[in-house]
């Protein structure tokens, strides 16, 4: 599975979830998908919200932050501690100091200090060779919520 998602530009949340499931079942460790995850969730496809907070769990098992870039994409907090993420590790960035979203989430990727990094977008803004490469270096989930599906969320 590492293979395809190394020709990939972007993932689904669910695509990668599967992937870290079935290394996990099989005794391998899991990887890190360098490429920006897409994650777009509306009354059609719950699944994806679901995948989404299940790698977020695990992203926040480790000692490491989850870090949300913008109020924008910070997921409701009940919903993050339902889940199982130890809110204690999650992170909000909200002084952007003239930086874009893209240039804050690279560097944050890069650095190596999350687990997760989320910011909201078009995922084509996000999909280049300089954000794979800070993901890989950072061994770090990027994850791009689709701003356009986002208010269509139902929470049961």
């Amino acid at each position: 599975m590492a293979a395809y998602f190394e020709h990939q530009n972007t993932v689904s949340a669910s695509q990668v979830y599967k992937a870290t499931f079935a290394a996990q079942t099989e005794g391998t460790s899991s990887h890190t998908v360098s490429c920006p995850i897409e994650v777009s969730f509306n009354d059609e496809s719950q699944a994806q919200l679901a995948y989404f907070l299940r790698i977020l769990k695990q992203a926040s098992q480790q000692n490491r932050w989850i870090m949300f870039i913008g109020q924008n994409a910070l997921i409701d907090k009940n919903l993050l501690k339902s889940a199982g993420i130890d809110l204690n590790k999650v992170l909000v960035l909200t002084n952007k100091k003239g930086k874009t979203d893209q240039e804050l989430m690279e560097k944050a990727l890069r650095c190596g200090n999350c687990s997760a990094v989320i910011a909201t977008g078009d995922i084509q803004h996000f999909a280049s060779y300089a954000m794979r490469e800070a993901s890989d270096s950072g061994a770090s989930y990027a994850f791009v919520i689709n701003r356009n599906d986002r208010s269509q969320i139902t929470y049961h």
